[in-house]
């Protein structure tokens, strides 16, 4: 259980039997605009003119919410469209230095399919994250709700109750670094380190 507040401790065992890593640190990775950049785009139909245009996740970052407007990710249930995106160097190689020093590395994103994601990890990428430690918080089977930021936010207070505490986190949206963050002055003992990803550190 996680106790919500300053002054309080966290007590959650960590279970890492049969792990390959250790510890209460993790290492997260957002992935679109983060560790690949791929040409999957969100289809945006306003459905009172008909117009439609599409925006890149980048750009979708910066949409603000139309009732009018009926939203298609078809794009990012593509496990080919995934494959063939350019992967991001800079922020690869921290994940690869965190897997062979046996952190833990965990994925937070806003795509809708866990396994999916996992399939791309280690088909394309080759590295096996556990399962456990990855959050698709649009997929319906994992149960979040709220917006983007919020459900990552959830995603990270999931990762404290397997009994994470030191966290380092790299997306490329302003707003959802800053709600996770956030978690820091809500809840005892946890040190979340936060860093913007940018797509020009993809060469």
């Amino acid at each position: 259980m996680i106790v919500k507040k300053k002054n309080q401790s966290q007590n959650q065992n960590i279970n890492r039997d049969g792990k390959p890593y250790h510890g209460s640190k993790i290492i997260v990775f957002d992935l679109d605009d983060t560790l690949v950049i791929t040409d999957a785009k969100i289809k945006v139909c306003d459905k009172k003119s008909g117009e439609c245009f599409s925006l890149t996740p980048e750009e979708f970052n910066e949409y603000e919410s139309n009732p009018n407007h009926e939203l298609d990710f078809d794009d990012f249930k593509s496990l080919e469209i995934m494959k063939a995106g350019k992967l991001i160097e800079y922020y690869l190689k921290i994940l690869k230095e965190a897997y062979r020093n046996k952190l833990a590395v965990g994925i937070v994103t806003a795509r809708d399919d866990q396994n999916m994601v996992y399939r791309w990890l280690l088909e394309h990428v080759g590295f096996k994250i556990d399962k456990d430690l990855i959050f698709a918080v649009n997929d319906p089977n994992q149960g979040f709700n709220g917006t983007i930021s919020d459900r990552k936010k959830e995603a990270f207070i999931r990762f404290m109750g397997l009994g994470y505490k030191d966290f380092q986190f790299y997306d490329d949206d302003t707003d959802n670094l800053r709600l996770v963050k956030s978690i820091e002055s809500e809840y005892d003992g946890i040190t979340i380190s936060t860093i913007k990803a940018i797509k020009g550190f993809s060469v």
